[in-house]
């Protein structure tokens, strides 16, 4: 029997982490386009400024500037960017879709969540001050969804994600330890969501810095698992990694 060959070019969930200045949008910005771009930092525009000849509509969305952990401010940021998120999802409109960044976005649902059952408590006479593991339910269903409606949908999804350093506080210690593993700083499950996951590391090469990138997992094929490559692109990925497996 011989195997059907798919020529349908599948819609890929990518998660990019790396510090700041690490090369995360220089390689978000070779995924296909038209492209939306969802910046909760202000630096999307000064990237894209870099491709002028793409297709990319940013929408630069403005945070108050929040001196305590008492304010309201999140929930109605979080239903304009979601509302605006599942519409363009949906809308054809756009190839790709990027959150810059998902590390912002996750802040903004916790508090989102948190600020809508403080709502409800003071409807009822009661007062939140913060959320409880149960609560953490309606937060990972937010953000699951922000990738589902990607998938389902047809679109790809960029996620990029700053990274934090790891600590563990250790049996019988009072204090945590920086284990100087650094981590995705964000939505735990994201790496889970995600097609591919990858890391960005700058490095001088030859007196010019370089973005190495590290693919840490993917769905395709596992023994490209740690692999690097340099100032590589969609394109690039999309050859050594999916379309061997599209066509095997």
């Amino acid at each position: 029997m011989v195997k059907e060959k798919i020529e349908l070019v599948p819609n890929i969930l990518v998660s990019i982490a790396g510090l700041p200045k690490s090369g995360k949008n220089h390689i978000a910005y070779t995924w296909p386009t038209p492209m939306k771009v969802y910046c909760f930092n202000g630096g999307a525009s000064l990237v894209a400024r870099k491709f002028p000849a793409l297709d990319i509509t940013i929408h630069n969305f403005t945070l108050p500037i929040v001196e305590s952990s008492q304010e309201e401010w999140a929930l109605p940021l979080w239903e304009e960017f979601y509302q605006e998120y599942k519409d363009d999802a949906m809308s054809g409109k756009y190839k790709t879709l990027m959150l810059d960044t998902a590390t912002e976005v996750e802040n903004i649902c916790q508090q989102a969540v948190l600020e809508d059952l403080q709502e409800s408590a003071e409807g009822h006479g009661k007062k939140k001050l913060k959320l409880a593991t149960t609560d953490y339910l309606a937060r990972n269903l937010r953000m699951k969804a922000i990738f589902d409606l990607a998938r389902n949908q047809g679109v790809n999804l960029v996620a990029l994600s700053y990274l934090k350093e790891r600590w563990v506080k250790l049996a019988g210690e009072e204090r945590a330890n920086n284990t100087g593993e650094l981590i995705l700083d964000g939505w735990a499950r994201t790496e889970s969501q995600a097609d591919i996951n990858i890391e960005m590391t700058p490095r001088i090469k030859a007196g010019k810095k370089v973005s190495v990138c590290t693919v840490k997992s993917n769905r395709f094929d596992w023994d490209f698992d740690t692999k690097t490559f340099e100032n590589t692109s969609y394109d690039e990925l999309y050859a050594v990694l999916i379309a061997p497996w599209m066509e095997g």
